[in-house]
């Protein structure tokens, strides 16, 4: 019996080897089968949901959706409740219901399925795998057959814009999750915009705009009234314009909902003199600060702390609750056993701060600290190998790291000082191919720090999934809301107290 277990043993040990090749290879996924029992569609296809903010637009304009010889999905929803908006006798296309063909039936010959209104309802469901109505089936099928699948939506592109805060964040969730299913989100060359009251309309009524000025306001204001909700627009500064009676049309204004307070504060701060009692604050808007602590890893990475100053680092996070302390692989057992039943996470560095050791030797590293306690790790990626171009020792030393963390978060350091353009994109697109959660500026020890054009450039490269971390030089309150604006999601500074309660800058080297 031991010879045969030792016989298997030493075959699947043979396997993998010669299927993964040396130890520091990085690990492919098994190519993906081909779906059988389907061939390759000509047509192209337009699924309609009942986004009550579009619809009505897009099927004013649904022969510019259609092509001549495409298939249109309607949902139940719009057919019971909206049929006389739906074309009764399409011409060039074919009008496809549940009571006419099923989804599997209807998609069998199509190329590609575009989605110019998707209400909240199937975009929920669909990110869930739920396929419980007509148009939430098109959506399932098209994305188990493998068929394109876009969605030229401009509320679900850009919900920040369309919806309240915590509704954008809601749908920005489910749009990752859909991406992750293989979902495109794109604008079409069909002109939409969502339909909105106008922005000084009260309840019902409308007393100052004339019915075709219908736009959605940049912010909500909630007056002291119990129930009374007042909508306030910005004045003509900054990107807006003005109508005819003096009201600021949300359709003219570049500004993400809610950023009036940050934007337009003049016109903000009348709103309050007559009367209102709290004012909405879009995603873009300028953070609180508690808020913003939570974006923040406190850091201490210099080699002479002591236990004291570690001590002093983790009673200053749980203090602000800020995301994390940062600090050397030595100190994470100590900052683990402090922040215990905290949410404050304990990150620390690895191949810090050079990023010159061998592969082995930062995934022995990883695993220690995870094994110690900690949470997230920064890793500092081989720099001389990336402006050597040798690709994929790079995307290899972040994969296994990736792989060594187990789950835990990731954040690649790039020390963009030392990196052009080129390599600070190449770097993003490695970390992103390798797994990682995040990219990150800086050591903090090099020749540089963080700067608002490698945020933008950095968020650029790797789109809305990924974190993006600036580190390095963030001494105040202002440099630190200039990153989040260019696209940050973490803040690592050891200046951390002093950018929360909005003290001076502090004149200190590295972070």
């Amino acid at each position: 019996m031991d010879s045969v277990v030792e016989k298997i043993a030493r075959e699947v040990m043979q396997k993998i080897k010669s299927e993964s090749g040396d130890r520091g290879s990085l690990y492919s996924p098994l190519p993906l089968e081909p779906i059988s029992g389907r061939t390759k569609g000509s047509r192209s296809a337009v699924l309609l949901t009942s986004n009550f903010k579009v619809v009505g637009q897009i099927l004013k304009q649904i022969n510019l959706h259609v092509p001549p010889d495409g298939k249109l999905f309607v949902c139940d929803f719009l057919l019971k409740n909206h049929s006389a908006l739906i074309p009764a006798a399409p011409t060039g296309f074919e009008l496809c219901t549940s009571k006419t063909v099923s989804s599997a039936d209807g998609l069998c010959d199509v190329k590609e399925l575009l989605i110019p209104s998707l209400s909240l309802s199937a975009m929920s469901k669909a990110a869930s795998l739920i396929a419980d109505s007509y148009d939430t089936q098109i959506i399932f099928v098209a994305l188990s057959e493998g068929i394109p699948t876009i969605v030229s939506d401009e509320t679900i592109i850009d919900p920040a814009r369309y919806f309240p805060a915590g509704i954008a964040r809601k749908v920005e969730s489910l749009k990752h999750e859909l991406e992750s299913y293989g979902v495109r989100f794109q604008r079409s060359s069909v002109s939409v915009r969502p339909e909105h009251k106008c922005t000084s309309c009260v309840g019902d009524s409308c007393k100052t705009c004339a019915p075709s000025n219908t736009s959605a306001n940049s912010a909500s204001v909630v007056s002291s009234a119990p129930s009374a909700v007042v909508k306030a627009s910005p004045s003509s500064a900054g990107t807006s314009q003005k109508s005819s009676c003096g009201s600021c049309l949300r359709e003219n204004c570049k500004n993400p909902y809610g950023s009036c307070a940050s934007n337009c504060p003049e016109s903000v701060k009348q709103i309050l003199k007559a009367g209102a009692a709290r004012i909405e604050k879009g995603n873009t808007a300028a953070l609180p600060s508690e808020e913003l602590a939570r974006m923040i890893d406190h850091t201490m990475l210099k080699p002479d702390a002591s236990p004291d100053e570690i001590t002093k680092l983790c009673e200053e996070a749980r203090a602000n609750n800020f995301a994390s302390v940062c600090v050397n692989p030595a100190h994470v057992p100590l900052c683990a056993k402090l922040l215990q039943s905290s949410p404050v996470k304990v990150c620390t560095v690895i191949g810090f701060p050079l990023g010159a050791t061998s592969t082995y030797v930062k995934v022995a590293e990883t695993r220690d600290v995870i094994a110690n306690g900690a949470n997230e790790v920064d890793m500092v990626i081989n720099i001389g190998a990336l402006k050597g171009k040798d690709y994929e020792l790079v995307r290899n030393d972040i994969a296994r790291v990736v792989e060594a963390a187990s789950g835990k978060i990731v954040k690649v350091i790039l020390e963009t000082s030392l990196l052009n353009n080129e390599e600070k994109v190449k770097a993003c697109e490695l970390a992103k191919q390798a797994g990682a959660d995040f990219v990150k500026t800086s050591t903090g020890f090099s020749t540089g720090g963080a700067t608002v054009e490698d945020i933008a450039l950095m968020r650029q490269t790797v789109g809305e999934k990924m974190g993006v971390k600036a580190s390095g030089g963030i001494r105040d309150r202002e440099t630190a809301d200039r990153m989040v604006a260019a696209g940050a999601t973490r803040i690592g500074a050891s200046a951390s107290v002093a950018i929360v309660k909005g003290m001076p800058a502090v004149a200190t080297k590295g972070y």
